[in-house]
C-alpha cells in the first residue's frame, strides 16, 4: 500500500501541473488571437476575445500564484482597447472607486490608467486655466507612477513631455488642439518641399576627408578593390 501510494501521489501531482499548463496553453492562444484582432483594427473582436480570457482567468483568482501574470496581463489589455475606443472617464472611473480591482505591482496598467485620467481631462474648447490645470493633474499622476515603479520609463518620457507642455502653455503658447489618439496613430502631413541644391549627402569613404577641405568632385567614390593575401 505505501509503495502504491508512493507512486500515486507523484502521478496525481504531475497530472494536476499537466492540466494547469494545458489551460493556461489554450488561454495564450485565446489571448493571441485577441492581440491579432487589436492589431488589425478589429476593437470589438478584440474586446470579446480578451473578456473571454479574463472571465475563465476568474474561476483562477482565489489561487494566489497560479497565472497571476496572465490575468495582469489581460487586465491591462482590456483596458487597452477601451482607451483606444475613447472611453477615458469609465477607465478612470472603474479603478477609482472604493470596490475596484488593485492595480498595484501592474506598472503598465497604472501608466493605461494614467494617460485616461490626462485624456478625461481634456477638452476640445479648453481655456488656458483649464489645460493647465488638467496638465498639472497629468504630471502628479505620472509622478506618482514613476515613484510607485522605479523610474518606469514611459511614465518619465509622460511626465517629462507634460512639464514641458505646460511651461510653453504658461509662457504664452496657444493650447493645442485636442486630437484622440488612434491605435495606428495620428495622420502625417506632407513634407515641406524642397530644392536638390538644400540636400547634402555624404557618402562614407575608406579615410577620413572632411567635405568642407576638399574640392574633390569625386569625394565619395569607393577606393579600388585591392586582393588580399
Amino acid at each position: 500500500m505505501k509503495t502504491a501510494l508512493r507512486y500515486l501521489v507523484p502521478a496525481l501531482l504531475l497530472a494536476a501541473a499537466a492540466l494547469v499548463l494545458l489551460a493556461g496553453s489554450r488561454l495564450e492562444r485565446r489571448l493571441a488571437a485577441a492581440d491579432r484582432a487589436l492589431a488589425t483594427l478589429d476593437l470589438a473582436g478584440a474586446a470579446a476575445g480578451y473578456d473571454g480570457v479574463a472571465a475563465s482567468l476568474a474561476t483562477t483568482a482565489r489561487i494566489p500564484g497560479l497565472l497571476g501574470g496572465l490575468r495582469d496581463t489581460v487586465a491591462v489589455k482590456q483596458a487597452a482597447v477601451r482607451y483606444w475606443r475613447g472611453d477615458y472617464l469609465p477607465i478612470v472611473t472603474f479603478y477609482d472607486s472604493p470596490d475596484s480591482p488593485s492595480i498595484a505591482g501592474n506598472a503598465d496598467l497604472q501608466l493605461l490608467v494614467a494617460n485616461a485620467r490626462y485624456r478625461a481631462g481634456q477638452r476640445p474648447d479648453a481655456s488656458r486655466d483649464m489645460a493647465l490645470g488638467a496638465l498639472d493633474r497629468a504630471i502628479g499622476v505620472y509622478r506618482r507612477v514613476i515613484e510607485a515603479n522605479d523610474g518606469h520609463p514611459d511614465a518619465a518620457f509622460n511626465y517629462e513631455l507634460m512639464v514641458r507642455l505646460r511651461a510653453r502653455i504658461a509662457a504664452g503658447d496657444p493650447v493645442p488642439d485636442v486630437r484622440p489618439p488612434s491605435v495606428p496613430g495620428n495622420e502625417g502631413t506632407e513634407p515641406e518641399e524642397a530644392d536638390m541644391e538644400d540636400i547634402q549627402i555624404y557618402v562614407p569613404r575608406d579615410r577620413f576627408v572632411e567635405p568642407e577641405e576638399t574640392e574633390d568632385p569625386t569625394i565619395g567614390e569607393s577606393a579600388p578593390i585591392r586582393r588580399r593575401g
